[in-house]
């Protein structure tokens, strides 16, 4: 028998995995409550239980999305690659990763669109920073790189990256190659 939490968190991913089918169906602002509670029958009690609002779904689905897509990254990894080696897979596996169409859409679309740029920003930084500082860190101190400055460079990365999957995502062509060399560029000029 399903305990109390159980149920709460089946309900819970009921509701994200309806909305992000009407999300990516029907878009964001063409998404209904009302519509969900009918196909997944549940009341609005048990939604509202879980979210306040549809900007909280979205939020809620965005955050798992740009988490999942970190955590597979890390799944992954190489862990006798050197630090340097792992930093720079894990940027281009995670360039990789969110060209699956759904993805793509949430994370590029959908998302910055109904959060706005900024919140959409801060959670994609809340989710990616603690493990790429962790690598950037690693590959510090096991004197593979000296960055004049960790944040920057960091910043610096993210915006190459994302920019890259942008327009693999308009433009259909991989860009995988070209932000590997990019990459191995800056790290070169970084090194003792």
């Amino acid at each position: 028998m399903a305990t109390q939490q159980q149920r709460s968190d089946s309900t819970r991913q009921k509701l994200l995995d309806a909305f992000k089918a009407s999300f990516l169906e029907r878009g964001y602002e063409q998404t209904t409550t009302q519509q969900i509670l009918l196909e997944t029958g549940l009341s609005k009690g048990a939604l509202y239980h879980h979210f306040r609002s549809k900007a909280e779904i979205i939020e809620a689905l965005y955050d798992h999305e740009s988490r999942a897509a970190i955590d597979r990254v890390f799944e992954l990894q190489d862990p006798a690659a050197s630090p340097l080696t792992r930093l720079k897979t894990a940027y281009l596996e995670w360039t990789r990763l969110v060209r699956a169409p759904d993805t793509a859409k949430i994370l590029f679309e959908i998302g910055p669109a109904a959060l706005g740029e900024r919140r959409a920003k801060e959670i994609e930084e809340d989710a990616s920073l603690k493990p790429i500082k962790h690598l950037l860190n690693a590959a510090t101190e096991a004197g593979e790189i000296e960055p004049p400055d960790q944040d920057l460079l960091i910043a610096l990365l993210n915006a190459l990256v994302a920019e890259a999957a942008l327009y693999q995502l308009h433009t259909g062509r991989d860009p995988l190659a070209t932000l590997d060399a990019m990459m191995s560029a800056i790290f070169m000029q970084m090194k003792p």
